[in-house]
């Protein structure tokens, strides 16, 4: 059961609310990227690139190789349509409180994604601790700078693939209450009925975790919860590629 911390150093990490500790980083500002893994993992999406219907108009060079070799040596040129991605990309992150110490991280995560050009569309929103009736617009999650989660689910299509960013290190009054939600409004349902429907919208939704706890910790009893409702890794480049390959597979 979590209460309420007053400043000083964490336990479990599962209180309340922490008074006096309203702490919020912004980890959207450039820097270079000392890990390349993060844009390489990103890359396999990459495989969802459909074609255009459109005229052949770019060389195929696997395809020229092959035809030139059956071809007895002389020279078979292949085109083919030119390739568009077309994977539409919706990240999630949580900022703030326990989040603070992985900031470094995230930022890594948030511009190996922005930099990239091997998605669609890519839009990306904040929350603290869980998701509930609004999704912030920066990593400051100021009260008004936010959008309806309900909007989002009207104007983003169920084609996103969805990747949730957060610790679930959460008192279990912010994941069942419908009152959990401490700095603003619930829209009249409990975080984990914003995270049901979320589950219900999108086809392919992971969630990635910089301090998952081995198996069912019994004193993280949001993360176990959640880790029943969607795929949970650990945010390594490990558990990175991991949910990649989820995100690609057909089920």
């Amino acid at each position: 059961m979590g209460g309420i911390r007053v400043g000083g150093t964490t336990g479990y990490q599962s209180a309340f609310q922490v008074i006096g500790a309203r702490k919020y980083r912004d980890f959207r500002d450039d820097k270079m990227l000392d890990n390349r893994q993060f844009q390489l993992a990103f890359r396999k999406l990459r495989q969802f690139s459909t074609k255009l219907d459109i005229p052949k108009t770019e060389l195929d060079i696997d395809g020229t190789i092959d035809k030139t070799c059956n071809n007895g040596g002389y020279l078979q040129i292949v085109m083919d349509k030119p390739r568009k991605n077309s994977v539409k990309l919706l990240l999630l992150m949580d900022s703030g409180g326990t989040m603070i110490p992985f900031s470094s991280l995230l930022n890594e995560l948030f511009q190996a994604v922005h930099k990239s050009n091997h998605y669609k569309d890519v839009k990306t929103y904040y929350f603290h601790n869980c998701i509930y009736s609004k999704l912030y617009k920066t990593p400051e999650c100021e009260n008004g700078d936010w959008i309806d989660t309900e909007w989002m689910f009207r104007n983003l299509d169920s084609d996103y693939k969805v990747i949730v960013v957060g610790d679930a290190a959460m008192a279990p009054e912010e994941l069942y209450s419908t009152s959990g939600n401490y700095r603003g409004p619930n829209g009249g349902l409990a975080g984990w009925d914003w995270l049901q429907l979320l589950k219900r919208h999108y086809k392919k939704v992971v969630w990635l975790n910089p301090k998952m706890a081995p198996g069912n910790a019994p004193w993280r009893e949001a993360e176990t919860a959640i880790k029943a409702l969607f795929p949970m890794y650990k945010l390594t480049v490990e558990g990175l590629n991991q949910a990649m390959i989820k995100l690609m597979l057909n089920k």
